[in-house]
């Protein structure tokens, strides 16, 4: 999706706030950028992750499903989406959000390091029961 200049400039200032750690600013011009156009994925992601910041996990989670539903393989969206749903300790949800991103990242030749799948396997030994003494 192309971005008219306005928007592109509102992207690249909530950009230079996050790089800041000035979250809340960040946000307030990744919202008005999309308010100009509520097609460009990367804006929801960046405004995702701004949210995973402040850990203010449902709104990272509509705003990852609001990409997905423009871009059902963006990496990132699946990627913030289970972390988000890790700390809501919906490790199941997680661990298909964590699964697709590694999947989209192999097809489309993204290189996340071993974010995505050192994410995936602490998710995992968070859903295993604990044995409890007695």
């Amino acid at each position: 999706m192309t971005m008219s200049h306005e928007v592109l400039e509102l992207k690249q200032q909530g950009n230079r706030f996050f790089s800041q750690r000035s979250y809340e600013e960040a946000i307030s011009c990744y919202t008005k950028a999309l308010l100009k156009n509520d097609k460009v994925t990367t804006i929801y992601t960046n405004r995702a992750l701004c949210y995973l910041k402040l850990e203010l996990w449902d709104r990272v989670i509509r705003d990852c499903k609001l990409a997905l539903e423009i871009d059902k393989k963006m990496t990132k969206a699946h990627f913030f989406m289970g972390q988000a749903l890790t700390e809501l300790e919906r490790y199941n949800d997680a661990i298909v959000a964590f699964t697709l991103a590694i999947e989209n990242a192999k097809s489309q030749k993204q290189h996340f390091g071993d974010d995505l799948h050192m994410a995936l396997r602490k998710t995992k030994k968070k859903k295993v029961p604990t044995a409890t003494l007695r």
